[in-house]
């Protein structure tokens, strides 16, 4: 089933390509609101009925009628009707960030690109200085976003596929109760970017069996094991096979990186680590202590005569950059400090935005005065809970923050970041 993440994607889509096509802007604005609107919903829209959708603010029946056709089928036909007729690197091209509609269009149009590759070798031949719009300045901007966007290509952050990893391991793990599975790789080891999900399974029989999983697509058969995608949000699978009898070992293999597993057994050349059934059996036979997955992208835990302890949720004793309704968060200051005390946390800093973030209801110091009186009663009546008074103050372009000092003076912390004016150089910055 569909994220309400993935439908309000499918919205922000459909509002770009319509505009690279010239059609309706208020139509246009209606599917960008929307997608704002549905990336911030925090009841599943799978769960809703259609009269509830269409009673979500800024949505109404005919957003709510795509909302259900994409539930019910994974598609929206006016956004493939629009797919058709767009190449699918002139798509791509739509999703770097800074780069909008207008000026896909211009080098798609008028310069004939229709890949983000095409667009650098372009740029670095000088052309794009021909169109309206753009300059030499706003060309090599371009450049510096195209190079990031390339280089970052087909890559993710850890957290936008490990619940997925984990929900893959449990479907798998329910259609072969007996079968030994884990993820494995730079997965495992928590690394900030990976680029696929990695899984190894103990498997003894055909590996035919695995093409037809009904929660994967496109999958494939490799000599590691089988490839796909995950059915909804087409998250690159890599499903690593052994037998049974050397899962740990295997597991051990494929959770290290190249530098930790050389290091490894050139530390212990003479020791035989093959067909061991459980990974913890490795490090036994080398006579040292279980490395935690987490400690083997480096080498430096081989030669540890301890392993440190590793930070769990429970050791997180708060929360420190929060929004509430007083800005552009969902919960008002009681329901964030309430539910922060039921995680069992001791604290939690609130973090709304200031004045400038007017786009984000920021606040005018009259209602920062009205919070801070706020936090004040609620932290008497819920100590010894603690509700630490912060605020999000943008950094004016004069590198000033956003109240008078005497206001700042009484937060117990700031957050100060830039929002605006997103492309100084370095030297103005």
């Amino acid at each position: 089933m569909l994220s309400n993440k993935e439908i309000a994607k499918a919205f922000q889509l459909l509002g770009n390509i319509m505009e690279l096509h010239g059609e309706n802007p208020f139509k246009i604005r209606s599917y960008q609101n929307a997608y704002i609107t549905l990336r911030k919903t925090e009841r599943p829209l799978s769960e809703m009925g259609d009269a509830e959708l269409a009673a979500i603010k800024g949505v109404g029946d005919n957003i709510a009628a795509k909302i259900r056709e994409l539930l019910n089928t994974g598609q929206m036909q006016a956004l493939e009707k629009y797919k058709a007729i767009t190449p699918e690197g002139v798509q791509e091209m739509l999703t770097i960030k800074g780069f909008g509609p207008k000026k896909v269009l211009a080098v798609w149009k008028d310069l004939g690109v229709e890949t983000a590759g095409e667009l650098l070798y372009a740029v670095n031949e000088n052309r794009l200085i021909e169109l309206k719009g753009f300059g030499a300045k706003s060309q090599e901007e371009l450049k510096k976003l195209l190079e990031y966007f390339l280089r970052s290509k087909d890559k993710f952050h850890f957290g936008s596929l490990f619940p997925a990893a984990k929900q893959l391991v449990l479907q798998l793990s329910t259609q072969f109760p007996d079968a030994k599975i884990s993820l494995c790789g730079p997965l495992r080891r928590c690394e900030d970017i990976v680029d696929r999900i990695e899984i190894l399974m103990g498997w003894n029989g055909e590996k035919e069996t695995l093409l037809h999983l009904p929660f994967l697509q496109e999958t494939t058969l490799q000599e590691f094991g089988v490839s796909g995608k995950t059915q909804d949000e087409e998250l690159p699978v890599a499903i690593f096979l052994c037998p049974d009898a050397a899962f740990g070992s295997k597991l051990f293999r494929y959770t290290g990186s190249n530098a930790f597993l050389e290091a490894f057994v050139e530390k212990f050349s003479g020791v035989d680590f093959k067909d061991l059934a459980e990974e913890h059996l490795v490090f036994e036979k080398a006579g040292i202590a279980f490395i935690e997955p987490e400690l083997r992208s480096e080498t430096w835990s081989l030669n540890s005569p301890k392993q440190p302890k590793l930070i769990e949720v429970a050791d997180i004793k708060g929360v420190i950059h929060t929004h509430t309704t007083f800005s552009d968060g969902q919960h008002t200051l009681r329901e964030m400090a309430l539910h922060a005390q039921s995680l069992g946390y001791a604290y939690i800093g609130i973090t709304d935005h200031s004045r400038s973030a007017f786009y984000a209801n920021g606040l005018q110091p009259e209602r920062v005065l009205k919070q801070m009186a706020e936090i004040d009663q609620l932290n008497a009546e819920l100590a010894p809970f603690r509700i630490f008074k912060g605020i999000e103050s943008d950094i004016l372009s004069d590198g000033s923050l956003d109240y008078e000092e005497a206001l700042l003076r009484q937060f117990d912390f700031i957050i100060a970041s830039v929002h605006s004016n997103l492309r100084m150089d370095e030297e103005k910055a």
